[in-house]
């Protein structure tokens, strides 16, 4: 039976999804290099990128949260009567969520896809 995965907490951390402990990103969410992503676990030498181009793969989950986040803010912008805004307010919110739908697509990946497709590299070989 495999280990117990590292959970939510890790997840929102941007934490090493096999340890729970090591940062996958180098800098912070505020700052330039927002993309800069480690190649492996500095606490774990677990690989984050099992093959070239694995990370295209986020791209469905950002326009995935993208939609989401144009109809949940639509939805907040007609219900407050502020709809004619819409046309700028929208973009302009997802522009300044740029990184965060960066991060989180790529995390998606990591705790999602990883674990399924290359069971091997993440829990080991039996």
């Amino acid at each position: 039976m495999p280990a117990k995965r590292p959970g939510l907490v890790s997840f929102l951390a941007c934490k090493c999804p096999k340890c729970g402990n090591g940062r996958v990103f180098n800098s912070g969410l505020i700052s330039f290099k927002f993309a800069d992503t480690r190649y492996a676990c500095p606490l774990c030498n677990f690989s984050f990128e099992p093959e070239t181009g694995f990370f295209y793969g986020a791209m469905y989950f950002s326009y995935a949260l993208i939609v989401g986040l144009i109809i949940t803010c639509s939805i907040i912008f007609y219900a407050t009567g502020m709809f004619d805004y819409a046309i700028v307010g929208i973009p302009t919110i997802i522009v300044i969520l740029v990184p965060v739908i960066f991060r989180y697509s790529r995390m998606m990946m990591l705790y999602i896809v990883y674990p399924l497709v290359y069971k091997d590299k993440f829990y080991g070989k039996n």
